[in-house]
């Protein structure tokens, strides 16, 4: 029913390289967030959200 794949990484940057070599798909978006995300109300949480995927090259409707 479910499909887990588990990863063991010591860093982000080894987590998405050990995910692309084992499922031979690159990682196309990747960008940290705020340290102060969660504490941001959540439509401002949307907004900065939608402002990244935006600046990655995806087309949203609004």
């Amino acid at each position: 029913m479910f499909n887990f794949k588990y990863y063991i990484a010591n860093s982000v940057k080894d987590f998405i390289n050990k995910r692309e070599k084992r499922e031979g798909l690159k990682n196309i978006f990747f960008k940290k967030l705020d340290k102060n995300f969660l504490e941001l109300t959540r439509e401002e949480q949307v907004q900065r959200i939608v402002k990244i995927l935006e600046s990655q090259g995806f087309k949203l409707k609004k």
